[in-house]
């Protein structure tokens, strides 16, 4: 649909506000007969055209429809008020005309009785009983209870109302040798038709910008099979098939623009001898088959601490058996998602630890997307008290930091960070050979000294990812001597780096490494991540950030001081090693 359409129908919807009691409905009536005596279009080319209507059971508002009849109000009309105005206008629209150009159908001059009509053959229903659907369709929205003051609303009717729309027009030109080129969309009426109601109804507008998209799909399943003729027509392109998709079988090849293109192709004479022209009779009214609604994505972000080894970044598991009973996403992402009643999430983070590495210092950049909110907006001492809360559920594991609503071209930084951001170890490593001054000064001639490795894929993870090289950047080494064939390591490097295997070496395939530098076996007993280098979240979104920021600088540091009260390294340092002194034990 063009967009100044789109625009008109929306300055539409906001016209009609009020109920549509019966006192409006004389005036709706005067602009039916007003737009009757103006000259419609269609009506002034081809009078017999309103005869040629009535002779194949069609519904006032699909009359309207192919008469070009553009003032959408008119259509809340009920099918018999329009056919009543129809009929008296009849005569006078035929005089139009010279006597010799009469109607070659008839239409008797009669009161139409609501309950004896037939169902449209046109619209096979839809139009003709828009306003049945939506009761369902409000008891949705009051269940859901968005919050919002706004919706948009798309509509997808039965594939029959194309075919017989298509029909249609042929008849038409069989009968008057013209097309009713002025036609109105069918999906355009009948998405106003519901959706006046659903306002009136709600308190809601009809927005087409609404952030609350609407999906409402009808069915009608005696005409279901209208287009399959079309299949075995060669010319029109069309392919139906069947196939199996998880245990179900379904259709593929009959949508509905795979028949609007086979439309195109298939000529007038070919339709009509292997199809139906005019459309045939239905019996049943359509059914209300789906509603579907969803609200664009709300973002929350922040920076997340983990200070156990026992906990992986995301569930972690090896079918059905978990390997970390705990997982960051799961203990922060779950009171995000209840808070904003959301369906869904997608937990985010710049990077990822294994389970058994911690994230300390001012913490790992993550966020969080939560899909289709109910409440689109929380503010921010709300926020807060989210935060606090996350950080009573694991206080001793998991904890996050500076938690902020994000705009979603915020969440850019951590993609576009991948390539650029640096990142600070601690390690704790063990050595061959009992440490000496030596190992640790030719470690420290690193110390603000880059060089860059060559990684291969390690072995530990060549099932899941391709073999390559990789050449990392290793900005800085420190080594601090402990007891006996330990030795910290205080690494930054470029972001992608495998600290592991630039310890050990795996195998050789990492040159040079840690191993290679001191000039024996090493290996890694336990990691740290100390500092994500990454602006996140943005400024703009936490104003104090850089404030609080300076009370978790000192965790990155920690191995420099050995006085740290905090979760720095060495304060665990001791326990760490008389731990891995009793294992090797």
């Amino acid at each position: 649909m063009a967009k100044h359409e789109a625009d008109s129908l929306e300055n539409v919807a906001k016209k009609l506000k009020q109920d549509m009691d019966t006192d409006q409905k004389p005036a709706l009536k005067v602009r039916l007969e007003e737009a009757l005596s103006g000259g419609l279009k269609e009506i002034t080319k081809n009078p017999g055209c309103v005869d040629i209507l009535f002779s194949v059971d069609c519904c006032g508002r699909c009359m309207l429809r192919f008469l070009g009849v553009r003032d959408f109000e008119i259509y809340e009309l009920s099918s018999k008020e329009i056919k009543e105005i129809l009929i008296k206008y009849r005569h006078t629209a035929i005089t139009a005309k010279s006597e010799g150009e009469a109607s070659t159908e008839s239409c008797k001059d009669q009161d139409v009785k609501e309950e004896d009509e037939a169902i449209c053959t046109a619209c096979v229903g839809t139009v003709h009983y828009a306003e049945a659907v939506v009761d369902e369709i409000v008891e949705r929205m009051q269940k859901e209870a968005y919050v919002t003051k706004t919706f948009n609303m798309n509509v997808t009717l039965p594939t029959s109302t194309l075919i017989r729309n298509h029909a249609m027009a042929i008849y038409w030109n069989q009968k008057l040798s013209s097309y009713p080129t002025a036609q109105v969309d069918i999906k355009e009426i009948f998405k106003l038709l519901i959706s006046w109601p659903i306002e009136r109804r709600t308190g809601l507008a009809l927005d087409f910008g609404s952030e609350l998209r609407m999906q409402v799909g009808v069915k009608h399943e005696e005409t279901k099979d209208d287009h399959v003729f079309l299949s075995k027509m060669k010319e029109s392109g069309l392919i139906i098939k069947t196939k199996r998709e998880n245990r179900k079988t379904i259709v593929v090849g009959d949508g509905r623009h795979h028949v609007v293109k086979a439309l195109t192709l298939v000529k007038d004479d070919r339709f009509a001898s292997c199809g139906h022209v005019p459309p045939t009779p239905v019996s049943t009214r359509p059914q209300l088959e789906s509603i579907e609604m969803m609200r664009e994505s709300v973002f929350v972000g922040g920076r997340y601490l983990k200070y156990t080894r026992d906990v992986s970044q995301t569930p972690w598991s090896i079918g059905t058996t978990m390997l970390a009973e705990l997982s960051v996403s799961g203990i922060v992402c779950e009171t995000l998602k209840n808070a904003f009643r959301a369906d869904e999430f997608k937990f985010v983070t710049a990077g990822r630890e294994d389970a058994n590495v911690r994230m300390l210092g001012n913490g790992r950049p993550f966020y969080v997307e939560l899909i289709n909110p109910r409440i689109p907006v929380l503010p921010s001492e709300m926020i807060k008290q989210l935060e606090g809360e996350i950080n009573t559920i694991m206080p001793d594991k998991v904890q996050i930091r500076h938690l902020a609503a994000l705009r979603p071209e915020d969440t850019k930084v951590i993609k576009d960070g991948e390539e650029t951001k640096t990142k600070s170890y601690s390690a704790l490593c063990w050595t061959s050979k009992p440490v000496t001054q030596a190992m640790v000064d030719a470690v420290n001639e690193y110390n603000g000294k880059a060089f860059f490795v060559e990684q291969q894929t390690p072995i530990r993870v060549l099932q899941r990812r391709a073999q390559m090289i990789r050449k990392k950047e290793i900005h800085s080494l420190k080594a601090f001597p402990l007891e006996g064939h330990f030795m910290v390591v205080h690494l930054h490097t470029e972001a992608g780096t495998y600290i592991k295997e630039f310890v050990h070496g795996d195998l050789g395939r990492n040159q040079p490494s840690l191993a290679s530098i001191i000039d024996c076996e090493a290996d890694i007993m336990e990691l740290d991540v100390l500092e994500v280098d990454l602006e996140f979240p943005p400024p703009e979104c936490m104003p104090d950030y850089y404030h609080n920021y300076q009370k978790y600088e000192h965790y990155t540091g920690a191995i420099d001081h050995p006085d740290t009260d905090g979760r720095g390294l060495e304060v665990d340092v001791v326990v760490v090693v008389a731990e891995a002194l009793n294992y090797l034990n």
